[in-house]
């Protein structure tokens, strides 16, 4: 698939889905799987040195996203991401291939049950480039979308915090206060 087509497919996907703001890749996750009407259950799990961040397995039931336990949040977020995008891009091959393998990672698992398995070091493959796409795309996205800050403070101080957020941001003072 050529990259331009990957990335008119990746802004389709992202148009229909519902982005929460502030964004929240387990709510967006959530609000996937309820549009799909099937779970998806995100798996924080220390995954080998020389293996992949992060995979995505398909059972008949369930699917899981499993992610690198060891590392920083907003890389949590972007494995979450790729891993949803080879999701909602229906990307996957048989589970056969490497069914074992991860049931020796992911022991939890039955083989028997996976449906699909994605296990992934490599971006060199189009999935890994499609995925990757969709990943970078949603958090670009939501990385410039504004959210009003949320302040919690004793009522008695509200109109003091205010009055100083609106002169640091160089705000004209509302008429009616």
């Amino acid at each position: 698939m050529k990259l331009r087509r990957m990335y008119r497919r990746c802004e389709a996907l992202l148009r229909d889905l519902d982005i929460p703001n502030p964004f929240d890749v387990r709510v967006l996750c959530e609000r996937v799987a309820e549009d799909r009407g099937r779970p998806i259950h995100l798996e924080a799990v220390s995954l080998p040195a020389d293996g992949p961040c992060g995979l995505w397995i398909s059972t008949s039931a369930t699917d899981y996203i499993f992610f690198e336990e060891r590392t920083s949040p907003f890389h949590q977020e972007h494995i979450i991401a790729h891993e949803l995008g080879h999701l909602l891009c229906d990307h996957g091959k048989p589970a056969a291939q490497n069914a074992n393998a991860l049931h020796g990672m992911l022991s939890a698992l039955d083989p028997q049950m996976i449906g699909r398995v994605l296990h992934r070091k490599h971006y060199a493959q189009a999935e890994e480039q499609e995925a990757e796409i969709f990943a970078s795309l949603i958090l670009q996205r939501v990385s410039r979308r504004p959210s009003e800050p949320v302040r919690r403070v004793p009522s008695d101080a509200a109109g003091v915090v205010d009055r100083l957020d609106r002169s640091l941001r160089h705000q004209p003072a509302d008429p009616d206060r």
